[in-house]
């Protein structure tokens, strides 16, 4: 079967577009690491651990509404010739990826404040503004924590399918977020 990148090889997301992808899956899967670890640093750098977490949420958040931004305005490079349940799938699963993008960072942000936290930006800090509530903080918390893990789940699965499309299907679909040779 022919793919398009084969008749068009330069039909590619462009350069913003690629490295905002490679720059949030990579953020993403520092802050879930992260997260999952804090426990296992020493005690005493805990505070710095948190911190640097809630800062690449932050970056997370900033970067998925740039990359919308983007998109808005850049098209997408035309799609490979597809099932319309793949499509479909395809439509829905970049939706929720893009929501839980915006939406992990920003229940965090909550979390962080209900808990009596601010942000620690290293030139300048934003103190909490809201007076602390540990039982709502807990459940935030586990909002947060549950909402990650689907977030992740989700990047798993996009991953999965853009190598079944390159390795089973042979198709172009990985090499439009890959840069040209």
């Amino acid at each position: 079967m022919t793919t398009i990148a084969q008749i068009h090889p330069t039909l590619r997301y462009d350069s913003v577009a690629r490295s905002l992808h490679w720059l949030i899956a990579i953020l993403v899967v520092s802050a879930f690491a992260l997260g999952l670890l804090v426990d296992m640093f020493p005690s005493s750098w805990e505070d710095g651990v948190v911190n640097a977490h809630k800062l690449i949420g932050v970056s997370i958040l900033f970067l998925a509404l740039i990359r919308l931004f983007w998109r808005v305005g850049h098209a997408p490079p035309p799609a490979e010739p597809t099932t319309a349940f793949l499509e479909r799938a395809s439509s829905l699963s970049h939706l929720a990826l893009y929501g839980l993008l915006i939406a992990v960072p920003l229940i965090g942000l909550a979390f962080a404040a209900w808990r009596g936290q601010g942000i620690d930006f290293w030139i300048f800090s934003i103190a909490n503004v809201m007076a602390e509530n540990k039982v709502l903080a807990r459940q935030i918390g586990g909002i947060h924590e549950i909402a990650a893990y689907i977030l992740i789940g989700l990047a798993v699965l996009h991953a999965a399918a853009a190598l079944w499309h390159h390795f089973v299907r042979k198709d172009a679909v990985l090499m439009r977020m890959l840069a040209p040779k």
